[in-house]
């Protein structure tokens, strides 16, 4: 049992070191598409679903507590009040 927990933290370890490094993710990416392409796409499946189903629950999370709202900026019309000369063609200020 020992060795299994050895075993099990040297490859947490080596994992780590791997995820640490976008570079060597990319590289360790690549190379599992080389050599395995069905473990690749079958676990890219797998995080795309996961992803999906998160992003899922946090949107209907929000939209469930109603912490989504349409904000709409109103800008005063300042032109006219500053300087009539600014004021739109063919029509007078406001």
């Amino acid at each position: 049992m020992t060795a299994v927990l050895l075993m099990l933290s040297a490859l947490a370890a080596v994992a780590c070191w791997v995820c640490a490094s976008p570079a060597r993710l990319a590289v360790a990416g690549g190379v599992l598409l080389v050599t395995h392409p069905a473990p690749t796409l079958a676990l890219t499946a797998l995080v795309v679903a996961g992803l999906t189903a998160a992003s899922g629950v946090l949107v209907y999370r929000s939209l469930r507590d109603g912490g989504w709202h349409l904000v709409t900026v109103c800008r005063p019309n300042l032109a006219p009040a500053l300087s009539p000369a600014l004021a739109p063609a063919g029509g007078g200020a406001r």
